[in-house]
């Protein structure tokens, strides 16, 4: 705009207070509530601004405040006088002004808002929630996209996206995670009415390829090393823990949430509570598992186990928190490859290449849900054993061993 006269740079001023109030930064709010005050009412509903130009109706239809600007007092009055006869005349009018207030107060609101709503209302909910109050931390953090406001987050703002987290060293099944948050971030918002007319922009952009799934096993002598160096440990429950893993294909929480009342040593059943796909389960125990149970279920009390009291019944199995398993367990691995090294100095040999390379904690429910087949349990017994309920994901879970094959075909 061309600026000749005084009154066309109060113009200008002008058109910069509208347009930074509304993108709700803080020095347009600042510089609205500045002149609001020195506004000056001449009609019923309508404000000489103090700029000294532009005129303001603000009335109220129902319980919507309706507050607009106009650079001219006929255009002021047409519009009250409009809002008036919709009023007496029309059902829907206050219905559509309540949803055009709701659309501009929402064109204030950032990523950032809807994030953190959501932190607080529906991660809670999850039973994963810290782990994914981690990655809603981590998007907060990322200002080029928490501080966009949510109608501006299209299809290239989530490219920006994913090419920033790929900068990060992430996965891509690490960025899919992210971006599937992201996803049911802006559907609940959607769902839950926090914003008008807003649309899901993870929709238009193509995500990531999930990575392949994991297929580590344990070979025979990674097993006996790194059992011989759990062993070793002082406390009993690490390696007693580490059996009933590979016994009876639970996840790690599943086995810690293991109460003593939750274990039939009759009938030789375990019941699973609060899972992780939201349901229970009873699993069978092997007759490891079940010595395994019966000597920390005695060591709990000094009664026989039939005469466990009610009292005693609702202790957990396992006194143990899951970061001194995880540690436990990365020790073992490290003393284990020690001990694999120096016996083959001994024997004069070379080490076998990847001994226990990439083996984690969570191998030990893919090497269970493997024996249980190579056992010959079908796939209906081994999914109520493991809890899977679509056949993809038991597979990714099952890697038979081509010698274990070759045996059975003769």
């Amino acid at each position: 705009m061309k600026v000749s006269t005084a009154k066309d740079f109060q113009r200008l001023q002008h058109l910069r207070i509208l347009i930074a109030g509304q993108f709700g930064t803080k020095r347009g709010r600042k510089m609205q509530r500045r002149t609001a005050n020195s506004n000056r009412k001449i009609e019923k509903n309508i404000e000489a601004r103090s700029d000294g130009f532009s005129f303001r109706v603000r009335m109220k239809i129902g319980e919507t405040l309706i507050n607009e600007t106009f650079f001219t007092l006929d255009e002021a009055r047409a519009y009250r006088d409009l809002l008036r006869a919709g009023k007496s005349t029309d059902k829907d009018q206050e219905r559509v002004l309540r949803a055009k207030a709701e659309k501009k107060k929402a064109a204030g609101q950032t990523v950032d808002t809807l994030l953190k709503r959501y932190l607080e209302e529906v991660t809670p909910t999850k039973k994963g929630k810290k782990e994914e109050g981690y990655a809603i931390g981590r998007l907060r953090r990322m200002k080029s996209f928490s501080t966009l406001p949510v109608y501006l987050a299209d299809g290239e703002a989530i490219e920006k996206l994913k090419r920033e987290l790929s900068a990060a060293t992430l996965s891509s099944t690490t960025i899919r995670k992210y971006l599937m948050i992201v996803s049911h971030v802006f559907r609940t918002a959607i769902t839950r009415r926090w914003c008008v007319d807003l649309q899901n922009p993870v929709k238009t952009v193509e995500l990531p390829r999930p990575a392949r799934m994991r297929s580590r096993r344990f070979e025979a002598d990674e097993f006996e090393y790194l059992h011989s160096e759990l062993e070793k440990f002082s406390n009993p429950q690490i390696l007693a823990f580490f059996e009933l893993l590979v016994e009876t294909a639970c996840r790690r929480g599943e086995l810690l949430r293991l109460r003593v009342r939750d274990v039939d040593l009759t009938g030789r059943t375990a019941s699973l509570l609060d899972t992780k796909n939201g349901e229970d389960r009873v699993i069978g125990l092997s007759s490891r598992a079940v010595e395994l149970l019966k000597e920390r279920m005695q060591s709990i009390t000094t009664e026989k186990v039939a005469l466990i009291t009610k009292q005693v019944g609702e202790k957990q199995i396992f006194d143990i928190t899951i970061r001194s398993i995880r540690y436990a367990f990365e020790k073992a691995v490290s003393l284990a490859k020690e001990k694999y090294r120096a016996d083959c100095e001994k024997e004069n040999c070379l080490p076998r290449l990847g001994f226990l390379e990439n083996i984690r904690l969570h191998d030990c429910r893919r090497e269970a849900t493997s024996r249980m087949f190579e056992k010959g349990l079908d796939i209906m017994e081994v999914s109520s054993q493991t809890g899977h309920k679509t056949l993809s994901m038991l597979r990714g879970y099952t890697h038979l061993r081509a010698s274990a094959l070759a045996q059975k075909l003769g």
